[in-house]
């Protein structure tokens, strides 16, 4: 690739819709769900409900961050950054996981503190708990169809968390509902307060865990693609190498700059040409090495810009 493949469409096809589109179902979807946990949480008193309610008020921000960021990415609006938009894209992931991450800690220290201390419930409200939990799973199956029938091609990294997350955040509302649902029972017959208690804190603790889990997991995907490393001796060859096939066809060679970002080469050369040269010509020498170097490197980015030398 040169550099004037750098600027992008100025209109997204239709895969590129058809992700945006997924997002912004699933923020509507979490969105129409969080007033009403809220309000049923806080008469129930159920500590699992609100939970949900915080945690699904946050994600929906995160998510409408990363809707501006990909619509900025598919209009062609990030072209000033040298390597794409790859770091952006790691950098809103990690965000998601280190939110969830600390919603997690803060969710199984209050399950435990509940645990200790049974605080009494509403049964009406346990029972709409019931309904809403029930409702919600139904939700979120829906929006984790629509973000993957979008983005199962694996080609964005912003998509792949969604899906991730949305699966992990569908496994953990069936748990939570089964947990509502035990509690409400229980308040409805009466039983012991310690039966009611110990399923919202299971069911608490269990969301807290998954979402420890995946902050992890995020984090091991993201962190290596925000740390860049060398590249090793055998690609740099490979460099030198496509330089030197194609050294009588340019004039100067002014920069090569080469990095690993997670698993993938970048490689950006600046290569200098005498003024009297046709444009047609200078575009036939960038295409030739940044074609040898995308064979010699596969899965390589190579970005190749063509520079017009001082005249003299």
């Amino acid at each position: 690739m040169n550099n004037i493949d750098r600027v992008a469409p100025a209109f997204p096809d239709q895969a590129a819709l058809r992700r945006e589109r997924s997002i912004l179902l699933a923020c509507l979807l979490d969105l129409a769900v969080i007033l009403p946990y809220l309000v049923i949480g806080l008469y129930a008193n159920t500590l699992t409900m609100v939970a949900e309610a915080l945690r699904a008020s946050l994600m929906v921000g995160l998510e409408l961050v990363l809707l501006v960021m990909l619509r900025r990415i598919h209009r062609g609006e990030t072209t000033a950054y040298d390597y794409g938009v790859g770091k952006m894209e790691q950098f809103a992931n990690l965000a998601i996981g280190v939110a969830m991450g600390a919603l997690g800690v803060w969710l199984i220290f209050a399950a435990l503190e509940r645990w200790g201390m049974p605080e009494e419930q509403n049964a009406a409200g346990m029972v709409l708990a019931g309904i809403a939990t029930t409702a919600n799973l139904a939700l979120n199956a829906i929006a984790l169809r629509a973000l993957w029938l979008a983005g199962r091609d694996g080609t964005s990294a912003i998509m792949t968390v969604q899906i991730r997350s949305r699966a992990v955040k569908l496994i953990a509302s069936a748990v939570v509902a089964v947990a509502i649902g035990i509690n409400a029972v229980a308040e409805l017959l009466h039983a012991a307060t310690r039966v009611g208690a110990l399923a919202e804190a299971g069911g608490t603790i269990f969301v807290g865990l998954v979402m420890i889990q995946l902050c992890v997991s995020v984090w091991r995907e993201a962190v290596p693609h925000l740390l860049d490393r060398s590249l090793d001796e055998g690609r740099q060859a490979s460099i030198n190498r496509a330089l030197a096939e194609h050294f009588a066809s340019y004039d100067a060679l002014l920069g090569v700059r080469s990095r690993i970002a997670g698993k993938r080469a970048h490689v950006d050369i600046t290569l200098g040409f005498e003024a009297g040269r046709t444009i047609g010509e200078i575009q036939t020498v960038a295409d030739a090495v940044a074609r040898d170097l995308t064979d010699l490197i596969p899965g390589a980015e190579v970005i190749v810009t063509p520079v017009a030398l001082p005249a003299g």
